[in-house]
């Protein structure tokens, strides 16, 4: 594989203000980062790791402890990641944006690749003011075509992914809230394709695409890369 940028994975832990706990397993919590004075809607961030186990969301800690100290209460999900288990995470993620949805009135979803994925599915259960979908994996059945992080879709699924259309967000009906797909045009985990073909298939004038030529994957998540002044100019419109 070609070299790609993962010196995000080197940043410092940033600790939660709170943790909450929505269920009995480990992986059922939430950690919250919450600005001194909170004057914005409250983003729930979904982490990726193509839905492995071994990828938890402190490694989404610092992006989430910077759009706090920008105002931004944050949700940092954590999920089940059961290899074939696929309607663990899926359940999870629903039952946390509920919790959440329980203490603040207005919520925008951001997720992360495979947590992009789950925020766009997530975007078609919920009232939510919009979503942000960082290099997601949307669709199931190309990702699974091209062997993805070698079978990465088989082992979420556990089924061959025709069998789980109602996963694929690709396959679901078009979201009707501002949607925004941000990709990177160097990425080499999904590639850009992926979203340029979700935004075109829709052909929704809430639902765009913005692409990072000079970005790969991982910088996407990175507070020091230019990627968050995009980000954060996505959230503006959502005000």
């Amino acid at each position: 594989m070609e070299s790609e940028d993962r010196s995000v994975f080197d940043l410092p832990y940033s600790e939660p203000t709170n943790t909450l706990s929505y269920g009995k397993n480990v992986d059922q919590v939430i950690d919250f980062y919450l600005p001194i004075e909170p004057d914005k809607q409250t983003i729930v961030l979904i982490h990726g790791g193509y839905w492995r186990p071994e990828y938890d969301r402190k490694h989404l800690a610092p992006l989430a402890k910077k759009f706090a100290d920008l105002g931004w209460p944050v949700a940092l999900i954590e999920y089940r990641r059961i290899i074939g288990n696929p309607d663990a995470t899926l359940d999870d993620v629903l039952s946390a944006i509920k919790e959440v949805s329980q203490r603040y009135e207005k919520l925008l979803l951001i997720g992360h690749s495979a947590g992009g994925h789950l925020a766009l599915l997530a975007a078609n259960k919920f009232k939510v003011e919009g979503v942000i979908a960082l290099a997601p994996v949307c669709d199931l059945l190309k990702a699974e075509e091209l062997d993805l992080d070698e079978g990465a879709v088989s082992d979420f699924l556990g089924a061959p992914a025709l069998l789980r259309i109602d996963l694929d967000p690709m396959r679901q009906p078009a979201l009707t809230i501002p949607t925004t797909l941000i990709h990177g045009s160097l990425d080499i985990r999904v590639p850009a394709a992926f979203s340029r073909d979700y935004v075109f298939g829709v052909a929704k004038s809430n639902i765009k695409l913005i692409e990072l030529e000079s970005a790969g994957h991982f910088e996407l998540i990175d507070p020091r890369q230019k990627s968050l002044e995009i980000i954060l100019e996505q959230l503006s419109e959502l005000k």
